[in-house]
């Protein structure tokens, strides 16, 4: 018998599960199995696994997964924090250094401002991870940045076009404003 536990956005699968298994693979494997949507879900995203209190790294994933559990061992499987992996966070955090070192060198504060700027973005940047934008076949999602102008046509969905004569509805592209 042993304890699956999840952590961070995987616990919206569930916190703990008790299985009889003999190893953690096998645990993986059948949660996998039964859990609705975890499949696709842990295949995004990197995680850490502590099988029975030792860390498993890649150079032992293998033998951690098919090693026997004893009686009582719990398998935790917690979200890694990582950036964006975006190489312009990098660049600008380094370029931010390199202004703020000219700027106290030639003891100019715009230029010191600026670098100081430069680098926060850029550790945001790596810091934060992109989000995820969903596409479907809805093409009359709506825009709701404007109070409530309408826009029925999604961002990046294809503009139908039509040759000939046609009865169908419209898409509308832009709407102006006036203001009194």
């Amino acid at each position: 018998m042993a304890t699956v536990r999840f952590y961070g956005d995987l616990q919206r699968y569930g916190r703990q599960f008790k299985l009889d298994v003999l190893t953690a693979g096998e645990a993986l494997h059948a949660l996998l199995l039964q859990v609705p949507g975890l499949r696709q879900h842990i295949k995004n995203d990197f995680y850490r696994v502590r099988i029975a209190g030792k860390d498993i790294s890649q150079n032992n994933l293998k033998i951690g997964m098919s090693s026997l559990l004893k009686k009582g061992d719990v398998i935790h499987i917690v979200p890694r924090s990582m950036g964006a992996k975006s190489a312009v966070g990098i660049f600008q955090a380094i370029a931010g250094a390199i202004l703020v070192v000219v700027g106290i060198y030639s003891e100019n504060p715009q230029l010191i401002a600026t670098g100081a700027g430069l680098m926060l973005g850029g550790v945001i940047s790596m810091l934060t991870k992109m989000p995820q934008t969903k596409i479907d076949g809805n093409t009359t999602s709506k825009n709701t940045y404007f109070s409530n102008l309408d826009n029925v046509l999604g961002q990046g969905r294809p503009i139908p076009v039509c040759y000939g004569e046609m009865m169908v509805g419209s898409q509308v592209l832009s709407q102006g404003l006036e203001t009194s």
